[in-house]
């Protein structure tokens, strides 16, 4: 949908790197007659009482607001003037660690630095214990390993012997790796799974030996056949996590691999077939064979006119799963940019065998976004078309005629207090991933006004999204069924609050699975709230608005299902209410 926000976006976070650059060598701030301002003043030195240098940034101690920033050169003294207040202070030391005021490691712990107008306050900072990783790298064949980037909480590069050293590493446990071939990294000892890397302790004061021997490397010959007919695919890309690349022909060969177990992911670009994925282990010093059987999946030929002539227009059309996880991806994706065989069409695929709705959004500003209905565009999707494809099947969508486009607009402010809210506002669902940096159909200003210009002239639901708060719709309602749908106005009053979900994600053996968790509404399969990425250590989602949900997940390595049955009207429902948590734990088989 289009934005008319991001260029706001770009230009706030523009000028928030700026702000935070460094200035000045030693002394920085506003120091001014006014007598509103103190200094702060001090010196930064190593354990031995040395001076070393650093750069040096002041935080408000409520907010974490930046205030002003300074070079600390090798003398390592400095001198910041900053507004009367409390402050925090973090010191990058030697471009090599951070720490803050009073010697500690975060925000949270740091020791606030009271400011007194007109006074200068003395602070005296001692880096903290530091000490090194150090090692040889040689390959497989006991050849040095030289030009090797090695990484653990900083960076080195081995020498012509294979020796590395990582030095001004905070006392602490760290993991080794070393970038081989392809990007690939391998984790001291001999694995490429950072799961499985072994922790190093570094001591204060002293050096931590970490050799290594990388693995040795093969190759692997990808082909890959249609499931069906069993014929062999051409001009196929297949990639592991940052291995591989683009059949010429009927073959991929991928050379000089670290040996271990990869699975790769086959593509084709004709819009019918799925992805596959074939697992296949590779022997140093030989060629592993994989051959992957690509199912076909479906494509929809939608052709785009203005209802007034029929003129051929281009847009964007998107699908929604009926009885599937749905929502609108904020990042300008479009899931069919491919062009059709006649102006104004485009193919939509691969798409799995299943009942699907469109949503159409013509690039001409003067039509109108409209889910695609029966007999012409509608704003409720419940009301849009359904279309039901199955393996293989190429098909031709009706017409999709576009109307004049018109402005839904309105305010959003805090339920409580009244005060005026930026939000994210939209006519359709947003995605469980939203973030405020995407951009989003329409974001209300400071004054906590709307407008989101070129919807169809239908009535719609209105969704509000913002951060700390309950993810609404119009008519204060907890999800798009039960919305006030508008043709012009909609006003929203958000609140905090809500339910929260939580719980782990492990294999039937009790491990622990990366995977990402959404809160679903149980009826249109929408997110009520944003999602949990993955985490090893389990999952939270808060502020969801009281009302029944179900639970999808999808795993890092591609497993995707839904809590307690095969999909959204079979998946088992789970009532949340206000103030309380409900504890769901999802085992993956």
């Amino acid at each position: 949908m289009r934005n008319h926000a991001l260029r706001r976006v770009l230009a706030g976070a523009a000028a928030a790197i700026i702000a935070l650059l460094p200035v000045g060598p030693a002394h920085a701030g506003t120091a001014g007659a006014d007598g509103t301002t103190g200094t702060i003043s001090g010196r930064l030195q190593n354990r031995d009482g040395s001076p070393t240098w650093a750069y040096l940034t002041v935080f408000t101690t409520v907010g974490q607001n930046y205030a002003g920033s300074a070079y600390v050169p090798a003398a390592g003294t400095f001198s910041v003037d900053v507004p009367a207040g409390s402050y925090k202070l973090v010191f990058n030391v030697r471009g090599r660690f951070e720490q803050w005021s009073g010697g500690a490691t975060s925000f949270a712990a740091a020791v606030p630095v009271e400011v007194v107008a007109g006074q200068v306050t003395e602070v005296t900072e001692t880096v903290l214990p530091t000490g090194s990783i150090a090692g040889r790298v040689t390959r497989a064949d006991g050849s040095s390993a030289a030009g090797v980037p090695v990484y653990a909480g900083g960076s080195a590069t081995t020498d012509g012997s294979g020796a590395y050293r990582i030095d001004d590493l905070l006392v602490g446990e760290y993991t080794v790796s070393f970038l081989g071939p392809h990007g690939v990294s391998q984790y001291a000892h001999g694995t490429l799974d950072p799961a499985a890397a072994e922790r190093f302790a570094v001591l204060d004061g002293q050096v931590t030996t970490v050799d290594e021997t990388l693995l040795p490397t093969g190759s692997v010959r990808i082909v890959a056949h249609d499931a069906t007919t069993g014929e062999p695919l051409a001009g196929f890309c297949a990639w592991a996590p940052n291995v591989g690349g683009c059949a010429a022909g009927t073959e991929l060969v991928v050379d000089d691999i670290f040996a271990a177990q990869y699975q790769f992911t086959v593509y084709l670009d004709d819009r019918l077939h799925l992805p596959g994925r074939g697992t296949v282990t590779v022997t140093g010093g030989q060629t592993a064979a994989l051959d992957v059987a690509v199912r076909r999946g479906a494509t929809i030929t939608a052709t785009m006119v203005e209802r007034a002539g029929g003129t051929a227009t281009d847009g964007c059309v998107t699908v929604a799963t009926v009885n599937g996880l749905y929502g609108l991806d904020t990042r300008g994706f479009c899931s069919d940019a491919t062009p059709g065989p006649t102006p104004g069409s485009v193919v939509i695929g691969p798409l799995e065998p299943g009942t699907y709705q469109l949503l159409a959004d013509p690039r001409d500003p003067a039509l109108g976004l409209q889910w695609v209905g029966a007999a012409g565009g509608t704003g409720d999707r419940a009301k849009a078309r359904r279309i039901t494809v199955a393996s293989g099947d190429r098909i031709t969508a009706p017409a999709i005629r576009f109307d004049a486009g018109t402005t839904i607009h309105g305010r959003v402010t805090d339920a409580a207090t009244g005060a005026p809210l930026t939000a994210c506002v939209s006519v359709v669902a947003l995605a469980h991933d939203y973030v405020p940096t995407d951009s989003c159909p329409a974001h209300s200003e400071p004054d906590g006004t709307y407008s989101i210009p070129g919807v169809g002239p239908y009535a719609w639901p209105v969704e509000f999204v913002r951060y700390g708060y309950q993810w609404r719709w119009s008519g204060d309602a907890v999800n798009r069924r039960t919305a006030t749908p508008v043709t012009a106005v909609a006003d929203a009053q958000l609140r905090t609050g809500g339910g929260t979900l939580t719980g782990t994600v492990t294999d039937a053996s009790g491990h622990p699975v990366r995977a990402s968790v959404v809160a679903v509404d149980a009826l249109t399969g929408e997110a009520v709230a944003v999602g949990a990425g993955p985490d090893p250590a389990g999952y939270t989602i808060t502020k969801i608005p009281p009302q029944r949900i179900k639970v999808y997940y999808s795993t890092t390595d591609g497993r995707t299902g839904w809590v307690g049955g095969a999909d959204l009207a079979h998946a088992r429902p789970f009532q949340v209410r206000d103030q309380r948590t409900v504890t769901v734990n999802i085992v993956i088989g």
